[in-house]
C-alpha cells in the first residue's frame, strides 16, 4: 500500500467516530472520500505551517514548540475571533477570546461525545474497568489484533511501528557496503588514467599538428 493510500485509510476511523458524534449514521464513499482528503490537506496545512515558524523563530533548532503550533493554529483559522497583533498593542492586552473557545471546545461536549464513540470515555450504565481507564488507540489495538505475538516488531522501520536501527548492506561481489561502493565509484571517476581512456580527444589521432589546428 503507497504512503497516500495508507494514510487516507487510518484517517477513514476518526473520521468515522467524528460523523457518529454528530449524530450521522450512515453516509456515501464518496463523501467519505471528500472528507478524508479535507481533513488529510487541512493537517498538512497545520503541520506546514508549524514547521515554517519554528524555522523562523529558532533555526537553530527548528523543532515546533507550543508557540509555533499556536501560531499554525491562528493562520488555518482554527482560533477566532482573534484581534491582530497591532489591535492588541493598541488596547493593551492579548485578545484571548478565539483560544479560550478552543479550549472550550476540547472540554466541552462536543469533544466528549467523539471520545466516548471512540471508546475512550464510558457510556451511562457502562462497567467500568479502573485498570483499562487508560484504552488504547484504535490503531494500537488493531495492530495488537493482527500481531499473533502481541509485540510491534514486526512493524519496526515502517509507518505503523518505531524507526528500525539501520544495518549495513552487504553488496555480493566482494564490496562489503554501499558506502564503500560509492568511494570506489568516486575514486575511479577521479583517477587521471581513466579519464584520459574515457574523455573524447580535440582531433583524431591520424590528423597531424597543423590539420588538427586547422580544425
Amino acid at each position: 500500500m503507497s504512503g497516500p493510500n495508507l494514510h487516507n485509510a487510518l484517517l477513514r476511523p476518526p473520521i468515522i467516530q467524528i460523523l457518529r458524534a454528530q449524530g450521522f449514521h450512515s453516509t456515501r464513499p464518496s463523501v467519505l472520500e471528500s472528507l478524508q482528503d479535507l481533513t488529510g490537506r487541512y493537517i498538512m496545512i497545520l503541520a506546514s505551517s508549524a514547521a515554517e515558524h519554528a524555522a523562523n523563530a529558532h533555526p537553530q533548532d527548528p523543532v515546533p514548540v507550543l508557540e509555533d503550533i499556536y501560531q499554525a493554529l491562528q493562520d488555518a483559522g482554527a482560533i477566532r475571533p482573534q484581534l491582530r497583533e497591532w489591535e492588541e498593542e493598541w488596547q493593551g492586552e492579548e485578545d484571548m477570546r478565539g483560544l479560550d473557545s478552543f479550549l472550550g471546545w476540547i472540554t466541552g461536549p462536543t469533544h466528549r461525545e467523539i471520545r466516548r464513540v471512540a471508546g475512550f470515555v464510558p457510556s451511562e450504565g457502562d462497567m467500568v474497568d479502573r485498570d483499562a481507564m487508560e484504552k488504547e488507540d484504535y490503531l494500537t489495538a488493531l495492530k495488537k489484533k493482527h500481531s499473533k505475538t502481541g509485540e510491534e516488531s514486526r512493524y519496526a522501520g515502517t509507518v505503523l511501528g518505531k524507526s528500525a536501527e539501520e544495518h549495513p548492506i552487504i553488496i555480493e561481489g566482494g564490496v562489503p557496503s554501499i558506502k564503500e561502493w560509492g568511494a570506489q565509484i568516486r575514486a575511479r571517476t577521479s583517477d587521471p588514467m581513466d579519464s584520459d581512456t574515457s574523455g573524447v580527444s580535440s582531433a583524431p589521432s591520424h590528423l597531424s599538428d597543423e590539420e588538427g589546428v586547422g580544425a
